[in-house]
């Protein structure tokens, strides 16, 4: 558990408030606070400082403390090449499902699947929990909105482009091809 997850479970229990109540505090989604609650997400720069200041903590401690690299938890290592990460079955036509430690999203599109970056760059929303229409994929926080073939952006919250990795079907194995740590993927 991460020092900003540890702390914010610990001022939420101290003033018990619920998550409902300090997403609406915040202007935020809940779904955003627990994935941050979880250690699935990390907040941006300003969110940290806000949380902070609910709480009446000093801003700066928590930013410092919140975006020090944690040295007793190893980086998770993912494998390069393809790799499995559903079964076909798992995705039904229009869906999506989060894979690789949350950091891919794979979504079957009229029987074709296509995987792609789950962390918006916008926000770092978790673009695998948001909307897919056809072959375009909305952030469930923002409303950013990307073509999940290209990754391009194509709205004014996709600040950046998303990554977009080969997929393959083995036996009714989704697999995905994850890139070299120094390579683009894009």
């Amino acid at each position: 558990m991460s020092w900003l997850t540890e702390r914010l479970t610990a001022r939420m229990r101290e003033r018990e408030l619920t998550v409902d109540v300090l997403a609406r505090q915040l202007a935020i989604e809940r779904s955003r606070l627990n994935a941050i609650l979880s250690g699935a997400a990390l907040p941006n720069d300003n969110l940290i400082r806000r949380l902070a200041r609910v709480f009446g903590d000093d801003p700066d401690e928590w930013f410092a403390q919140a975006t020090r690299p944690a040295v007793d938890e190893p980086a998770a290592d993912l494998p390069i090449g393809f790799v499995k990460v559903a079964a076909v079955s798992e995705i039904p036509e229009g869906e999506m499902k989060i894979v690789c430690d949350g950091r891919v999203a794979v979504a079957n599109v009229q029987g074709r699947f296509h995987a792609f970056d789950n962390i918006c760059p916008h926000a770092e929303g978790p673009l695998g929990e948001g909307f897919l229409e056809g072959l375009i994929v909305e952030c469930p926080w923002h409303n950013g909105q990307w073509d999940i073939t290209t990754g391009k952006g194509l709205t004014a919250f996709a600040t950046a482009d998303i990554a977009v990795f080969e997929v393959r079907v083995v036996g009714g194995e989704i697999e995905v091809k994850l890139p070299d740590a120094g390579a683009s993927s894009v």
